[in-house]
């Protein structure tokens, strides 16, 4: 087991990271925390080798991802409901995703990926 840390904006982001194997594949397996609560647990299956520049660096990765994903669901659903939306128009929900670029969990993630590229952990 592998721990990493970063403290951005204040807020505690830990990456914990396992390895496992079968008898078919091997993988990784990262939890991420923020502030001590887990808010996201990615595996990735490896059947031969891994194109990573250090070990997790891809589960790692994939955990980011799937965090950015879950808060633009979540940023674009706030939206419909605070302005009592159910489909948006044409190009609307485009303008929606800039406006969450704006938002502070965005610019921790988009900060939490370039520690993650390049090692930069506490």
């Amino acid at each position: 087991m592998e721990i990493r840390t970063k403290v951005i904006n204040g807020n505690k982001w830990q990456f914990v990271n396992e390895s496992w194997s079968t008898s078919n594949a091997w993988g990784h397996r990262t939890n991420v925390f923020k502030n001590g609560l887990e808010i996201e647990e990615h595996k990735s299956r490896y059947y031969n080798r891994t194109w990573e520049s250090y070990t997790f660096q891809s589960c790692m990765f994939g955990a980011i991802s799937e965090i950015e994903y879950k808060e633009k669901m979540r940023f674009v659903d706030n939206y419909k409901y605070e302005n009592n939306i159910d489909r948006f128009k044409k190009g609307q929900k485009d303008e929606i995703l800039a406006m969450f670029e704006e938002t502070e969990i965005a610019k921790e993630l988009n900060e939490l990926r370039k520690v993650v590229e390049n090692r930069d952990f506490d």
